[in-house]
This record gives structure tokens, sequence and C-alpha cells, in this order.
């Protein structure tokens, strides 16, 4: 490991910034484990480049780790040699902005956040090929859209106080866990979920005797699937700004883009027990 600070002022000038970019907050002190060049080398093209587009906006609570993870995207995409633009404006999911991005990030999104036409425009861009990446409240968003809510996996239901729990690895072969210890033991604000969609492919599920409030019995915590010709990934963590500041987090979050971003990479439904 090494302290990302060196690396932060040439990202910078590499990613830039959108008219439209949420502001900054207290600069919190950050780790990355970087991609070694044969990582770079060996990926194919389709795994190098590219543009992806954060969205932030909120209609319900707004969460102060928003800015923090905005930054954090940005330096782990800059890694992977891909662009960033982070917007809050619902009027660019039309099909000539969808198709200019590979992958959309809806980071901590809450509550209805587009109108009927570019909920359509978003659905035939992920059909079509697209890639979705949630992060902790995109599932607290578009209760009224029932596309988005298969799409999703699963809707927000509540949440204790912020405390340490445990996650299990249930697919360690994947590139979000890959790296992590067979029992992964951090502090978030742990969601419990209405129910969750019959596809999933479940990689770490929450082991509820490990803290306290969680009502789920048998609770996935992160998850991927296929939604047509594309496909999405969810993790439930990320609501506190410290998450954004963890290296295996960071990991996880990386190990995620590049699954989302690679055509190769294999989807396998895992049953779950809800």
């Amino acid at each position: 490991m090494r302290p990302f600070g060196l690396f932060l002022l040439p990202v910078l000038a590499l990613v830039g910034c959108t008219s439209d970019e949420v502001e900054d907050v207290d600069d919190v002190v950050k780790q990355l484990e970087p991609l070694s060049p044969s990582e770079l080398t060996d990926r194919s093209p389709e795994q190098r480049g590219g543009r992806i587009l954060i969205f932030t906006r909120t209609k319900g609570f707004r969460h102060d780790s928003i800015p923090v993870g905005v930054r954090c995207l940005r330096e782990l995409a800059a890694e992977q040699g891909l662009e960033v633009d982070q917007t809050e404006d619902p009027a660019r999911f039309n099909p000539t902005e969808l198709a200019r991005f590979r992958c959309v990030v809806f980071l901590s999104t809450t509550g209805d956040i587009l109108e009927p036409p570019q909920e359509k425009a978003f659905e035939e861009w992920m059909e079509s090929g697209g890639a979705f990446f949630g992060i902790h409240a995109a599932t607290d968003t578009e209760f009224g859209w029932p596309w988005y809510g298969k799409m999703v996996g699963a809707y927000f239901s509540n949440h204790p106080k912020v405390q340490p729990a445990t996650q299990d690895v249930v697919d360690a072969t994947h590139p979000s866990t890959a790296h992590l210890p067979a029992r992964w033991r951090r502090t978030d604000e742990w969601y419990n979920f209405r129910s969750f969609e019959p596809d999933l492919h479940v990689l770490l599920r929450l082991d509820e005797t490990s803290y306290t409030g969680g009502n789920n019995r048998n609770h996935p915590s992160a998850w991927c699937k296929a939604v047509g010709k594309g496909r999405m990934f969810y993790t439930a963590g990320g609501h506190t700004k410290e998450s954004f500041a963890e290296p295996e987090f960071r990991t996880h979050l990386a190990g995620a883009l590049r699954w989302l971003l690679d055509p190769n990479a294999k989807i396998t439904p895992s049953k779950v027990d809800r």
C-alpha cells in the first residue's frame, strides 16, 4: 500500500470536473492499492478506457458521504483508464447522452429522481448492454418504478444505528470479493430490505448475529445479475464518509467496476432464501 496523496494531482488533471460537480468536503486520509502494469496491459481493449456517469440526485435523505464517494470513484476510475462525469441533472438520461457511457453509478440516490421519459431511456440503455452500479441508498430510490425495483434487486426497508457487523463472503471468486477475508467485519449503516428478487447472484451476506437490528434472516448485502444484455452490481455499504477511505471497501468498489466493464465476466444466478 502507498499513500494516495502523491497520486492525486495527476489523477485530477486526467479526469477533470463537470459544471455540476458536488462540493468537496474536508480531505479524508485515503490509501489505494494501485493496479500493476501487468493488470492494466492484460485487460482487453473493451476493459480499458471509456466514460462512466455518477448520478447523485436526491429527493429524500441526503448522505453527507456523497462528495467523498464521488472523489473515491473518480480515483478508482482513473486507475482503470476511465473518464468520469458526475451529475444531478436528470436530463442527462436520454438516448444520446447515455450512449456516451459504459456504466452509470447511482451513488446514494434517494426518492423519485427520474421522469417517465428518462426512465424509459435508461431501461432501453440497460437492456441493450448497459452497466448499473448501485451504492448504498440506490435501493432507497424510485419505489414507484417497477422495472427499477426488479433491476436493482431489492428495495430499502429500514436500518438500525451505524455499528460494526460481519459479512460472510458467498462468492470469493468475484473481483469485488476476491481480496476479502471469509468473514469481513466493518462498520456501516446496515440496510434491511423489503424483499429480494429471485435472480440475484449473492456475493456478500450479513451475519445478523453479529449486530443488532437486522430483520432479513438470510440477508444479502452485495449482489449482481444480468439485466437483458446488460448487467448490474449493488453493494449496501457506503453510508459513512469513512467507508470510502477503507482500503478493503475501496478495492471492493474497484473490483465491482472492473467486473461491470468486462464483457467476458460470467453471471451465475444463485437462489436467495427469503
